[in-house]
C-alpha cells in the first residue's frame, strides 16, 4: 500500500513564470466583493447590467436613496446583510475578477440566479443517486459524455460527494476535500437526516449539472435545508447557483469538515522510497470566494481562460495568447508553464532546463529530430549500466531497511518490557490510541468511494 500526503498551501502567491520546486506552495486567490446602493430606475435591465462602483449612483437626475430619505436615513446598511436586505434596499452586486486560469463574475439577484438555474424537475435524463441521497461523507464517480477542460486538462471522471463538491482528480484517495475540487458549497452535509434530501445530476452531452437538493448540516440540523447546484459546460465554464441558503455561510461550523466555495487543482509526485510507493499532492492554484456573500439566488460564473496546454506545437506555443509564460519541451512534446498536472513528467524529462522559449529555435528542433535519430545501441549500453547501479543500490537499500526495522523492533520491545524507563514513558505517551485525524479535513475512506 502506498502512502498519501496532501501538501498544505499557504497564501504567498508564486509567480507563474518561474520554475517551481516540489515544495512550492499554491497561490490563493480570494475574490473581494462590494455592496453598492443603487437608485430605483424605470428600466431594471440597465440597473442589473451596470457594474457596481464605490461612488453613489444616479440616473437621469434621480437622487439616490441616501439623498432622498431625509433625516431618518444614516446612509448605512445593517451589519448583517440578508436576502431581505438586498430586496428591500434595491441592492445589486456584480463583481468581476481575474484568476489567471478563470475569470469570475459574482452576481446577486433573483433574476440572474434564475437565469443560470437548471430546473432538473423539468429535464429529461436526470439521475437521482440513491446512495448519495441517504448517506454522509460518501462519493460516487460519474463518467461524463464529453471532454471537460479543467485548468486546461481534459477530465472525464467526476467524483460527486455528499459534502457539496465534485472531486476532479484521477487518483482517488482519502482526502477528497483537500484539493482538485469544484465546490459550490463544501460543508458537512448529511443527506441521511431528511427524506427530502437528494443528490441528483444530469449530463446532456454538452453540460453536466449536479444538484444538492434540501440537504442538511450534520452538526447544525436546525439551520435548515440548503439547495444549490453546479453546472460544468463543455467549453470549460463553471456555474454555481444557490436557490436556498437558510443561514450565512460564514456561520457554518468547519471543525469536522472544511467549508469552501471555489475551485482548486494540484499535481501529484509519485515516488518509491525503500520499496514503498509514496504519492504527495501539491496544490498549485486555488480560487476561493467570500463565504458570507453567498445568499439566495446568488450566481457565480467562472469563465475558463486559455492555458499553455491548449497549444499542440512549438510555434503556436510560443505565439500563445495567455497570461502565462508558455514554454515548449520537445522531450514530452508539450506546451506548459510548469504549473499543471504533468509537473512530474515535465521535471523528470528536465524540461525546466531544456525548454524552448524563442520561436526561431523551433525549426532547429525539428531538423535535429529528423537528421539525428536516436541510437538504439547507445541507449542499450546506458540502460545496462543503469541496471547494474540500481542492483547494487537496491541491495544496499534493502540492508538498511532490515537494519532499521530490526532496531525499531528491539527498541519497542525494550520500552514495552520496561514502562518506567524514558523509552517506556515515550511509548505510553505516543501510543497509537492517542493518534487523531487531521482537524478540519473530511476523510472519505475507500469504502465510501464508489467508481
Amino acid at each position: 500500500m502506498g502512502e498519501e500526503e496532501v501538501a498544505t498551501p499557504v497564501k504567498d502567491p508564486a509567480p507563474a513564470n518561474k520554475d517551481v520546486p516540489h515544495e512550492t506552495p499554491a497561490p490563493t486567490t480570494t475574490v473581494p466583493t462590494k455592496v453598492t446602493k443603487k437608485p430605483i430606475v424605470k428600466n431594471p435591465k440597465k440597473a442589473t447590467d451596470q457594474q457596481s462602483t464605490d461612488a453613489p449612483a444616479t440616473t437621469n437626475g434621480t437622487k439616490t436613496d441616501s439623498e432622498s430619505c431625509g433625516e431618518n436615513c444614516d446612509g448605512e446598511f445593517p451589519k448583517e446583510v440578508t436576502n431581505n436586505t438586498l430586496a428591500n434596499n434595491n441592492i445589486t452586486k456584480k463583481v468581476v475578477d481575474h484568476h489567471a486560469y478563470y475569470t469570475s463574475t459574482f452576481l446577486d439577484g433573483e433574476k440572474e440566479g434564475r437565469h443560470y438555474w437548471v430546473d432538473l424537475d423539468k429535464e429529461k435524463g436526470v439521475v437521482v443517486s440513491e446512495m448519495l441521497s441517504k448517506s454522509h461523507r460518501r462519493a460516487a464517480t460519474v463518467r461524463l459524455k464529453f471532454d471537460f477542460p479543467f485548468y486546461g486538462h481534459i477530465v472525464r471522471n467526476m467524483t460527486v460527494a455528499t459534502g457539496g463538491f465534485i472531486y476532479t482528480g484521477d487518483y482517488i484517495h482519502s482526502w477528497l476535500a483537500a484539493t482538485q475540487y469544484i465546490a459550490p458549497l463544501m460543508a458537512n452535509f448529511d443527506t441521511g437526516l431528511s427524506a427530502d434530501s437528494f443528490v441528483k445530476y444530469r449530463d446532456n452531452g454538452t453540460a453536466f449539472t449536479v444538484e444538492w437538493d434540501s440537504v442538511m448540516l450534520q452538526d447544525k440540523k436546525d439551520a435548515g435545508q440548503f439547495t444549490f447546484q453546479v453546472t460544468l459546460h463543455k467549453n470549460g465554464d463553471i456555474v454555481f447557483v444557490y436557490r436556498e441558503i437558510p443561514i450565512l455561510v460564514e456561520n457554518i461550523e468547519d471543525s469536522q469538515h472544511p467549508v469552501k466555495v471555489g475551485i482548486s487543482d494540484a499535481y501529484i509526485i509519485d515516488k518509491t522510497v525503500f520499496y514503498v510507493r509514496k504519492k504527495t499532492i501539491f496544490e498549485y492554484h486555488r480560487v476561493l470566494f467570500n463565504r458570507d456573500d453567498i445568499k439566495n439566488w446568488t450566481a457565480i460564473y467562472l469563465k475558463a481562460l486559455p492555458t499553455c496546454l491548449d497549444y499542440k506545437d512549438c510555434y503556436s506555443c510560443l505565439a500563445h495568447n495567455t497570461s502565462f509564460e508558455c514554454k515548449w519541451c520537445q522531450e514530452v512534446n508539450r506546451c506548459s508553464s510548469g504549473f499543471d498536472r504533468y509537473y512530474q513528467d515535465w521535471f523528470n524529462n528536465d524540461c525546466h532546463n531544456s525548454y524552448v522559449s524563442q520561436s526561431n529555435k523551433c525549426s532547429a528542433i525539428s531538423e535535429r529530430n529528423v537528421s539525428q535519430p536516436p541510437s538504439v545501441e547507445a541507449h542499450s549500453k546506458v540502460d545496462e549500466s543503469k541496471d547494474a547501479r540500481l542492483g547494487h543500490f537496491g541491495m544496499l537499500s534493502l540492508f538498511i531497511v532490515v537494519l532499521l526495522v530490526t532496531s525499531l523492533g528491539l527498541w519497542v520491545y525494550h520500552a514495552y518490557r520496561n514502562p518506567h524507563t524514558r523509552s517506556g514513558q515515550f511509548l505510553i505517551r505516543y501510543r497509537p490510541s492517542q493518534w487523531s485525524l487531521r482537524r478540519g479535513e473530511a476523510r472519505y475512506t475507500a469504502a465510501t468511494i464508489h467508481m
